[in-house]
């Protein structure tokens, strides 16, 4: 009974991600109540992910990362914008393209755009760079590299990737490390980036680029001197620790908190700001996904569906088909549904479809991660897509051209990437 409880509450947790009625976060807390009341976990079982060591290091790395928006780097940042407004060619989209993959690393691709947007409307529309050959071009830069350098929130992508499939696939040797999606991300990163330097011209050269709708950005105050210091400092030391962690070891994992009481008592950061960067639905999404994980694991329904997926892959499915599986799987679905609903679903059916058939799970995880925020096919594949797509004033035929080969691009260098380093059968 405990088995078929456990799969209900699974599909229960999908479904909900799919439809998004209610923040993920509270999904994951459902279903962990569940688990508790039905007597599949213990209470302290179902709710362990709040002291798993990957959330510990997560959850304040998004406080500290808040931190960097408080300094003078962002509105130095936007002054240069306005000063190269001016500009054409080439130039002028390098300068933009760099200035997304700065922006992306520590503040929304959301609240990115909305910046980026209302700057191009002030742009020509005549010769060749303009504004709606730029805006589609520039959310291909924003999905390719949101996480992928190992700094702000992208130094703790691996820890939160752990969290997602360690409680189903327990061996350490199969977690991943910090420079991993590093490694296997560069081919997709360099193709793409290449890609959207020299296929912007199939955009229409024409449009109307509005801002109505957006919500406005405002200016965070910036930090007195001493203070916006102390965060550059802090932010060092944090990002040190976690990129020696070989050497530093357990430190890591505290690094972040200890940089955050850094902060506030420093009086960079406050404390209702950390309270609500550390209470983000994302924590409680996490935290869930682990107690969900560990039930499936217990009552066995983790072996079931993995066996039952594997039987449809075949026996022993070639390593480099299954890597195209789901890269083409998780470009697809993320493409129509959030990134987070798309990851969310994968990661749990990945982990047991590879415990079930004992492939090492690092590449495929590595898939899911990268080729999740692959969404700029359909404007409801993320926020930001639908932002551009109504800046933009774009139709998905009309800008086919230029998606259509971006995400097949996308699928076959994260597939081959992925299997080169990290093939399933070691």
């Amino acid at each position: 009974m405990e088995l078929y409880i456990t799969v209900a509450i699974l599909a229960f947790m999908i479904i909900m991600f799919v439809l998004q009625k209610v923040p993920m976060g509270v999904t994951t807390m459902t279903c962990c109540t569940l688990l508790a009341a039905f007597g599949i976990l213990t209470p302290s079982e179902a709710f362990s992910g709040f002291t798993n060591e990957s959330i510990i290091l997560v959850a304040p790395m998004m406080a500290l990362s808040s931190a960097i928006t408080k300094t003078s780097i962002i509105p130095s940042v936007r002054r240069k914008v306005d000063e190269l407004g001016s500009k054409t060619g080439m130039a002028l989209i390098v300068f933009f393209y760099i200035i997304v993959i700065a922006f992306v690393q520590f503040i929304p691709a959301t609240a990115t755009f909305s910046i980026m947007v209302v700057f191009l409307a002030t742009l020509s529309d005549e010769g060749e760079v303009t504004p709606s050959r730029l805006l589609m071009p520039m959310l291909g830069i924003s999905c390719i590299w949101k996480g992928y350098i190992p700094i702000g929130m992208g130094a703790t992508n691996f820890a939160t990737v752990n969290a997602r499939y360690s409680n189903i696939i327990t061996e350490e040797a199969y977690l991943l490390q910090m420079f991993d999606k590093f490694k296997v991300g560069a081919l997709p990163v360099i193709c793409l980036t290449i890609y959207c330097l020299i296929a912007w011209k199939l955009l229409p050269r024409k449009g109307n680029v509005s801002t109505k709708g957006l919500k406005d950005v405002k200016d965070t105050p910036t930090l007195p001197k001493a203070q916006e210091t102390l965060v550059y400092v802090v932010f060092v030391a944090v990002m040190a620790v976690l990129v020696l962690n070989k050497w530093t070891g357990k430190l890591m994992y505290i690094a972040p908190a200890a940089g955050v009481l850094a902060l506030i008592y420093g009086k960079a950061l406050k404390v209702p700001e950390v309270t609500k960067a550390m209470t983000a639905d994302m924590i409680f999404l996490m935290a869930g996904v682990l107690g969900v994980a560990s039930a499936m694991t217990k009552s066995g329904a983790g072996d079931l569906i993995g066996t039952a997926i594997l039987n449809v892959l075949g026996g022993h499915p070639s390593s480099m088909a299954v890597m195209f599986l789901f890269s083409a799987v998780c470009i697809g679905m993320t493409t129509v549904m959030s990134n987070s609903a798309t990851q969310n679903i994968l990661y749990t059916v990945a982990a047991t479809v590879c415990l079930a058939g004992n492939w090492d799970p690092r590449g495929i995880m590595l898939i899911i991660s990268i080729a999740n925020v692959i969404s700029l096919g359909f404007p409801s594949g993320a926020a930001e897509t639908a932002l551009i797509y109504a800046a933009g004033n774009y139709k998905v035929s009309q800008v086919a051209k230029f998606t259509i080969p971006y995400i097949i691009i996308a699928v076959v260098t994260i597939a081959v990437s992925a299997n080169f380093f990290y093939p399933i059968y070691g």
